[in-house]
C-alpha cells in the first residue's frame, strides 16, 4: 500500500467533492428553480451540457473496462470509444433535442406522451433497473481503483468509493455533477497524456517493445483496430448498435440533454463532447496491451505468477509510473467513474421521484418532496450497488448486454414521434424483442445453434424493427407526436387523409 499516494487522492477528492456540493448547496437555498435538483433547472449552457454528457458516459467501461478488454482483443477494444462517438452524435443532434423540445423530464414519461400512462409505468420499472445495471458496474471500477491503490480488499474499495461517488451527487444534484465534471475533465486527461509519455520511459523496452513482444507472440493482429473480422461482427458493430441505442433513448444518455437550457444548446454541445469522449479509449487500450504482455510475461509479480485481465493494469500503472503520476492518474480516474456512479444512482432516483412517486402515488408532490424523495433513493441504490460489487462480470460484456434492452424502445420511440403511435405495437414490441434476446443469450440458443458471434444486439435491433413496423404499419393508432405538434402550431399543414 502506497499511504502517499491513498492520502493524496482521497484529499483531492474530498475537496473538490465537499467544496463543490457544498457551495452549489448553499447557493441553490437561496436560488430555487423548478427541477433544480434533478435537471439544474433546465439552465445548464454549451459548455456544462458537452462536458456533462462526454464525462458522465466515460467511466468503468472506457476507463478499467477498456483496459481490461485490450488484455483480450488488443487495439480492437477502441471500438468500444467509437462507439461512444457515434452515440453522442445521436444524442446531441438527434434524441436529445427532441427530448428537450418536448420539455419532459423523463424519459418514461416522453414514451407515455406517445403510448398512454401504462407505457411510461412500464419504462419506468424496466430502464431504472437496467441503468442500476451499469451503477453495479462502475462500482467495481471503483473498488478495482481503491485496490490498486490501497491493497484494501475489494469489498471495502466498493463502501469507500461508494460513499464518494453519492456524495458527488447528493449535495447539489444535477449542478455538482456538471461542475465537478469541469474540474475532473482537466486532470483526467492531463494525467492520461503525462502518463502515455512516461510509459515510454518506464516499460522495459518502450512502447517497440510491447508492439514487438505481440508480435513474436503470434498475437500481431492485437496491434491494429481491424485486426480480427470475428471480433468486428462480434464486438465492433454490436457495441455501436449498443451504446448508440441504449444511451440514445436512456434517461442517462438524455438527463443531461432534458437539463439543458434549449435544443440548440444540445446540438452545439457536439464540438466538445464527442472528442472528449470518444477519443478517450486510445490510452486505457495502449495500457491493456502493455499489461497483457508484461503479465503474461510474469513481471508484475515478485513469482511471476499471472494477474489477469481486471487487476493487470492498475498493477501495471501503480508500479511503473513515479508516484505523482499514479497520484494524478488515479485521481483522474478515480474522479471519472464516480462521475458516472453520480449519474446513474441520480437517473432512477429521477424516475422514482417523477414517474412513480410523482406520477403514481402522488401526482401532487411538490419539489422539496420530490428531491426528498430522489436523495433517499441516491442513497439506497448506492448502498444496494456497494453490497452487489463482489459479482465480477467483464464489465463492457456486461454493458453490452445490459444496453440491448433499450433497442425497442428507442425504435418505437423514433416512430412514434415521427410516424405513427400504436400502443398495441409498441407494447408487443417491447416484448418481443426482450423476450427475444432473453432466448437467444441466457437461455443458451446462441450457444447451441454455434452463433456466437451473432451478438444479442443483432437479434434484439432486428426484432425490434421488423415488429415495430410491421405493426405499426397494421394497427390502428394516433399520428406521430411531432406531427401533431406541427399541425397545431400551423393548422394549414394538416393533412386530409387519416391514419388507418
Amino acid at each position: 500500500m502506497n499511504a502517499e499516494i491513498l492520502i493524496a487522492v482521497i484529499i483531492y477528492e474530498i475537496v473538490t467533492i465537499m467544496g463543490v456540493g457544498l457551495f452549489l448547496s448553499v447557493r441553490s437555498k437561496r436560488v430555487t428553480a423548478k427541477d433544480s435538483f434533478a435537471l439544474a433547472g433546465r439552465g445548464l449552457n454549451t459548455t456544462h451540457v458537452a462536458i456533462t454528457l462526454a464525462f458522465t458516459m466515460l467511466g468503468a467501461a472506457h476507463i478499467w473496462g477498456t483496459t481490461e478488454n485490450a488484455y483480450g482483443i488488443g487495439g480492437m477494444a477502441v471500438w468500444f470509444g467509437i462507439a461512444c462517438a457515434v452515440m453522442l452524435v445521436v444524442i446531441t443532434q438527434c434524441t436529445g433535442p427532441w427530448i428537450r423540445k418536448i420539455g419532459t423530464p423523463t424519459v418514461p414519461d416522453m414514451l407515455g406522451k406517445l403510448y398512454g400512462g401504462k407505457m411510461r409505468l412500464l419504462i419506468a420499472c424496466v430502464m431504472a433497473p437496467l441503468v442500476f445495471g451499469i451503477l453495479c458496474l462502475e462500482t467495481q471500477a471503483i473498488a478495482v481503483t481503491f485496490v490498486a491503490l490501497t491493497g484494501w480488499d475489494f469489498v471495502a474499495g466498493a463502501i469507500v468509493g461508494g460513499i464518494f461517488g453519492t456524495l458527488y451527487v447528493l449535495l447539489a444534484g444535477m449542478k455538482e455533477v456538471a461542475w465537478l465534471n469541469i474540474i475532473n475533465v482537466i486532470v483526467i486527461y492531463a494525467s492520461m497524456i503525462i502518463a502515455l509519455i512516461a510509459l515510454f520511459y518506464y516499460l522495459p523496452q518502450g512502447w517497440e517493445g510491447v508492439e514487438a513482444d505481440l508480435v513474436d507472440s503470434g498475437n500481431g493482429w492485437m496491434t491494429s483496430i481491424f485486426g480480427n473480422g470475428d471480433i468486428i461482427v462480434g464486438f465492433a458493430i454490436p457495441t455501436i448498435l449498443c451504446c448508440t441505442l441504449f444511451q440514445g433513448i436512456s434517461q442517462m444518455g438524455l438527463q443531461t440533454a432534458i437539463a439543458a437550457k434549449d435544443a440548440k444548446t444540445v446540438k452545439k454541445s457536439i464540438w466538445l463532447a464527442t472528442p472528449i469522449n470518444g477519443m478517450f479509449c486510445v490510452i486505457p487500450a495502449l495500457i491493456g496491451m502493455a499489461a497483457f504482455v508484461m503479465d503474461t510475461k510474469g513481471l508484475l509479480t515478485p513469482d511471476g505468477s499471472v494477474i489477469g485481465a481486471l487487476f493487470a493494469s492498475p498493477m501495471l500503472i501503480v508500479q511503473l509510473l513515479p508516484p505523482w503520476i499514479v497520484t494524478l492518474l488515479l485521481a483522474g480516474f478515480l474522479g471519472a467513474v464516480l462521475s458516472t456512479f453520480a449519474m446513474t444512482s441520480l437517473c432512477p432516483a429521477t424516475i422514482f421521484a417523477h414517474d412513480l412517486y410523482g406520477g403514481l402515488f402522488k401526482p401532487n408532490a411538490t419539489e422539496k418532496e420530490k428531491t426528498l424523495v430522489m436523495r433517499i433513493v441516491i442513497v439506497i441504490v448506492g448502498a444496494i450497488a456497494v453490497m452487489m460489487c463482489n459479482f465480477q462480470p467483464q464489465i463492457v460484456a456486461s454493458i453490452n448486454w445490459i444496453f440491448t434492452w433499450a433497442f425497442p424502445m428507442f425504435v418505437m420511440a423514433v416512430i412514434g414521434l415521427f410516424w405513427k403511435r400504436s400502443v398495441p405495437a409498441a407494447f408487443i414490441t417491447m416484448f418481443a424483442a426482450w423476450v427475444g434476446n432473453m432466448v437467444w443469450t441466457t437461455f443458451g440458443l446462441q450457444a447451441y445453434l454455434g452463433a456466437e458471434t451473432v451478438h444479442g444486439a443483432y437479434i434484439a435491433i432486428i426484432i425490434s424493427l421488423l415488429v415495430g413496423i410491421v405493426l405499426t404499419a397494421i394497427l390502428p393508432g394516433k399520428k406521430g407526436l411531432f406531427r401533431e405538434m406541427r399541425e397545431e402550431k400551423d393548422p394549414a399543414a394538416k393533412p386530409s387523409e387519416s391514419l388507418g
